[in-house]
């Protein structure tokens, strides 16, 4: 080959080289040293590499797309609203029903809860019951109820009697009130006591019943027990999706995960998504330097 040529192609081949390695290098210096290097106790520079370097900041900011941007609060509730969601959960939901229309109340509650869970949510179930039951009783009046019914009663048994004659009809009625407030008082006092029994027992019927007679009894209220458990997913999806979010810590998972991984992981993650971009940039140094290298002979 002639030596002019050579030497003429010389100038581009070396830039395109250099340009090569000098971008190889850097490249590499995103990643390497993976830790530390000391000499004579002190820290070299440009050690460790950038990217172990600022795996802290990487971290963070991954987090922070994440929670803000790939992931928003209307996206996970697009995302767990969407047809699809709905359709699948409609289907688990009518085949689990399906499954357990002989098992009792009691069983799948213990299942779904736990034991121990399920007789504590129960007997806070039963006394809160307890006590709007109560309340109601209380606020119907059965103390007035009753004394009127029972100065009725009376009347009409005096009605025509010699002693109904003796007795005036506002004699029967000053005794409606003592009737009433003692009535009252009893109530007042005895009603949690009179109730709690029946309301322990009525509960121990019930959780002894079949899923089945359950779902019957809500069909013939025209009450479908999927569309009901559906709309209760929609109404807690659109209530509870920032709560959701803030549960999931979206950010605070992705941030250390990211922070617990070794320098090595770090550098297989950022090259399985960037490998090919990066061996584009070391590529695009040996083109430079052959440019460069062609300009150093028309200047």
């Amino acid at each position: 080959m002639d030596l002019g040529i050579v030497q003429t192609l010389s100038g581009p081949v070396i830039g395109a080289v250099i340009g090569y390695c000098t971008n190889y290098i850097a490249v590499k210096m995103l990643f390497r040293p993976l830790r530390p290097v000391m000499l004579f106790g002190k820290q070299l520079p440009f050690t460790p590499g950038i990217i172990p370097k600022g795996q802290a900041r990487l971290a963070r900011a991954a987090g922070e797309a994440v929670s803000s941007t790939l992931l928003t609060q209307e996206d996970i509730r697009e995302m767990l609203l969407s047809e699809q969601a709905k359709t699948q959960l409609r289907k688990a939901l009518t085949q689990e029903l399906g499954k357990h229309t002989e098992t009792p109340l009691k069983q799948i509650g213990i299942k779904l809860a736990g034991e121990e869970n399920y007789e504590k949510g129960r007997d806070i179930l039963q006394d809160k019951l307890t006590e709007k039951v109560s309340d109601r009783v209380l606020d119907m009046g059965l103390g007035d109820i009753i004394a009127q019914k029972v100065i009725e009663a009376v009347s009409q048994k005096l009605d025509g009697s010699f002693l109904g004659k003796m007795i005036r009809g506002d004699m029967l009625e000053g005794l409606a009130k003592p009737i009433q407030e003692h009535i009252d008082a009893y109530l007042d006092t005895n009603i949690d006591v009179l109730l709690t029994p029946q309301m322990r027992s009525i509960w121990e019927e019930s959780e002894q019943k079949p899923v089945g007679d359950v779902l019957a009894l809500m069909q013939e209220a025209q009450m479908e027990p999927v569309d009901l458990c559906m709309k209760l997913y929609e109404r807690m999806v659109d209530e509870k999706a920032e709560n959701l979010i803030q549960m999931l810590n979206l950010r605070g998972v992705a941030e250390n995960k990211i922070l617990a991984m070794q320098p090595e992981e770090v550098e297989t993650l950022v090259m399985s998504i960037m490998k090919k971009e990066l061996g584009a940039v070391v590529n695009l140094g040996a083109l430079v330097g052959f440019i460069i290298g062609l300009l150093n002979l028309l200047f």
